[in-house]
């Protein structure tokens, strides 16, 4: 499928989506917030795919909201002047272009990774935090922004940032929304792991490959019990995991991994 502001390849075993407006640091604009979820979409449709990777083209990761006020901006569309004359109808706007793309990220059955190049601001850093890991160049920025312009967080991050970094941090960065340099989101564990600019690509899909020809049952099951397991008492947690393991215990990859052990070789598995 043909994208405007996407690039969408296959390495192997690996997709990665690539916000590609380069001469906006990759801001989201109308055409790009219905093709992401699309695009999601057709990831989740291929068998094949192990791990979704989420970059930027050019220095930004994704500077957030388009809001230049042309055709195609986020504030300019007709959709958004029509949404502005009622906070009801604003939110039914907000829901629309939100609620897709943050639950495609986070229920996508695979890994998804987040190389994050340059500056991640607003919606950029929300679909950052909706990938499982992080792994940033010492020349990513993150800001929440949104009080910025006057909005209230609404990408998902009251959810997602305390879940990740706790409750006093992710509060501050949301009132203040001061930028989040690279050292300190990865000392404060939002960051997975800070590398040089020239050894980001390396590294993430170095990582990338390690999850992709690892046992892609387990870790799917692994994926939906984490998050499912988020708003779970412990005992219904327990009763999850054994549903999990049992179907992790049925599966080729658990029969490959036995006969990998016994042989003295590493495991090939299949994902099934």
């Amino acid at each position: 499928m043909a994208y405007k502001t996407l690039l969408l390849e296959k390495k192997g075993k690996i997709t990665v989506l690539t916000f590609n407006r380069p001469a906006r640091l990759n801001a989201v604009n109308a055409t790009m917030n219905t093709e992401i979820p699309r695009a999601i979409q057709e990831v989740a449709a291929d068998d094949s795919c192990r791990v979704l990777v989420l970059t930027g083209s050019g220095r930004g990761f994704c500077a957030g909201g388009d809001f230049r006020g042309d055709e195609d901006s986020l504030i300019g569309s007709e959709t958004v002047q029509t949404a502005n004359r009622t906070a009801g109808s604003a939110a039914k706007l907000v829901r629309g272009y939100t609620r897709p793309i943050a639950l495609a990220l986070m229920q996508l059955n695979i890994p998804t990774v987040a190389m994050v190049n340059g500056v991640a601001v607003g919606q950029g850093f929300s679909m950052s935090q909706a990938c499982d890991i992080r792994i940033g160049s010492t020349n990513a920025r993150f800001r929440v922004g949104w009080t910025v312009r006057g909005l209230a967080a609404a990408f998902g991050d009251t959810w997602m940032l305390p879940r990740i970094i706790g409750l006093g941090r992710s509060l501050e960065l949301i009132y203040t929304a001061r930028f989040l340099e690279s050292e300190e989101a990865f000392r404060i564990g939002y960051l997975n792991k800070l590398v040089p600019p020239e050894k980001l690509e390396e590294e993430t899909m170095e990582m990338a490959n390690q999850l992709a020809n690892g046992p892609g049952v387990a870790l799917r099951l692994d994926k939906w019990a984490t998050y499912a397991g988020l708003n779970m008492d412990f005992g219904a947690a327990l009763d999850m995991l054994a549903v999990s393991q049992g179907i992790a215990l049925t599966s080729d990859d658990f029969k490959e991994a036995t006969k990998a052990f016994q042989e003295k070789r590493e495991p090939a598995y299949k994902g099934n």
